[in-house]
């Protein structure tokens, strides 16, 4: 008995330590719906690792894949490419990406009527084009989460596809090392491994049903008992209430907007708009171009050559532990002030690879260790707030009807501004050296005066008046699911 006493102690250290306060409530959650957890995780594990697999991809066999590239320009069309010509084409090689998560952001709402399930683990995996299946899979996995996720654990679930994002690049710039698959005659390895993910999320998909939510709204009852059933291991005899017992669980996911309809209403305009404006500020912040061109970057400063092909790998794995924080801060400090602190801190790291990348050009050794500094400062501030914060937030800025409208407009502005970074930077880059930066401090200055304005703490997703919340307590927690989680102490949702 002690020593099971002793390992409940330390069991409960690292949640504690994560989770602070929430942690023993979401200790219970996980417990109680250990399955449902579990399914989650994997599911945007699968679905979201190849997102971030592809954007590394073109990274640290850079130069190999270059080669390629500009001798086949040579050999097929006889043209033979000046440098500044080869850098153009290589930007708009590297952005195609975002060119085709657009078209996925596109096919979004033609495709919800098919539920986040099946577009996530069947049609997606089917289509398999690599840019199509991000904007596909970067807007249905946080819908998937929000139809079958408990509410109490929602916003540090959501966290976790950050952290997908993140172990995918791991592992996209792990096999991209030369000794792995990056040489020159093994790189077309890498474009196909994601495909061994697509049959394992296929052949998933027949054990998985569909969620209980989208088959209530179609009215298959009896499927969604046993859809119930098998997420969340209730076992009634009364079927009302086991529908009755997944609702307080999980708030009800409506019939979807389309954008056209959504943006007929004032104030949901206004929520999409925001969670546009959020979007597009995790990618000005410098996200996807760190990503993309990260051995390029550290190559200019003249860095360590030697350790250049292991800065992305590095990189990722310390996104994964920067991120865990987030996890308990986005739920114990509030979206807004997450976002809005840790964007300052991208403003402010983004000055210094400025000045560092200035200060560089000028033989001084010195300055590519500091650059190194302020890229470090920047993933402390876009891993802790900017990066999870913005893949789920959108949704929450409107009602739960609006919310695949809006997270089809925030991912459709994410890949927008994606082709945009990564197509203008690398060249600006080649020609104008630090000043190239500027296209992150600007407009993302700018977008959090914006934010700062006129962005809302989501955390509770409506406003209530004083005596509601009383009248709300004192008929029961029966009906706080329909207004979200309410804390008593929390001075912003007023």
């Amino acid at each position: 008995m002690a020593k099971k006493t002793q390992l409940a102690k330390t069991s409960a250290v690292v949640p504690n330590a994560i989770f602070g306060q929430n942690s023993f409530m979401i200790r219970n959650v996980v417990e109680d719906q250990g399955k449902v957890v579990f399914i989650c995780l994997i599911t945007v594990l699968f679905s979201i690792l190849p997102v971030g697999y592809n954007i590394v991809l073109l990274n640290v066999p850079e130069k190999v894949i270059q080669s390629f590239v500009f001798d086949n320009f040579e050999n097929i069309f006889g043209l033979k490419l000046s440098p500044t010509e080869e850098s153009l084409v290589w930007a708009l090689t590297v952005s195609s990406q975002g060119v085709g998560a657009l078209i996925g952001c596109l096919l979004v709402a033609p495709m919800s009527k098919f539920g986040a399930k099946h577009v996530l683990m069947c049609y997606n995996n089917v289509i398999l084009i690599v840019g199509v299946y991000t904007g596909l899979a970067c807007a249905f996995a946080p819908l998937y989460l929000q139809q079958i996720i408990p509410k109490n654990i929602k916003g540090s679930m959501s966290c976790f596809l950050h952290i997908a994002v993140c172990f995918g690049s791991s592992l996209g710039a792990i096999f991209s090392l030369p000794f792995m698959f990056g040489s020159d005659t093994t790189w077309p390895i890498l474009v196909v491994l994601p495909a061994v993910l697509g049959l394992i999320m296929l052949s998933a998909s027949y054990f998985i049903p569909d969620t209980p939510n989208n088959l209530l709204q179609l009215g298959r009852y009896t499927e969604a008992i046993e859809s119930i059933k098998f997420y969340y291991d209730i076992e009634d005899s009364d079927e009302d209430e086991i529908i009755k017992e997944y609702w307080d669980m999980v708030p009800e996911m409506p019939e979807q907007l389309s954008l056209c309809s959504a943006f007929m209403n004032s104030s949901i305009r206004r929520g999409i708009l925001l969670g546009m404006v959020v979007s597009a500020t995790q990618i000005f912040s410098g996200s996807m171009v760190s990503i993309s061109y990260s051995t390029e970057m550290f190559s200019a400063v003249s860095f360590v050559d030697v350790l250049v092909p292991f800065l992305p790998a590095l990189g990722s794995i310390i996104s994964i532990l920067l991120t865990i924080p987030a996890l308990r801060w986005v739920e114990t400090r509030g979206r807004r002030p997450l976002l809005l602190k840790t964007l300052l801190f991208c403003i402010a790291a983004n000055v210094f690879l400025l000045m560092f990348t200035l200060l560089s050009s000028e033989k001084s050794g010195w300055a590519s260790w500091g650059f190194a500094a302020a890229f470090f400062m920047y993933g402390v501030g876009y891993n802790l707030g900017v990066g999870p914060v913005a893949y789920f937030l959108p949704a929450e800025l409107v009602p739960p009807e609006a919310a695949s409208a809006s997270l089809g407009a925030a991912v459709a502005v994410n890949w927008i501004c994606t082709i945009t970074t990564t197509l203008f930077y690398y060249p600006l880059s080649k020609t104008i050296g630090g000043w190239s930066y500027l296209i992150f401090i600007i407009p993302t200055s700018l977008f959090s005066m914006i934010l700062w304005r006129l962005l809302p703490e989501t955390k509770f997703h409506y406003k209530i008046d004083p005596l509601e919340i009383r009248l709300l307590t004192d008929l029961g927690p029966s009906i706080a699911p329909n207004y979200g989680t309410l804390d008593l102490d929390e001075p912003t949702l007023f």
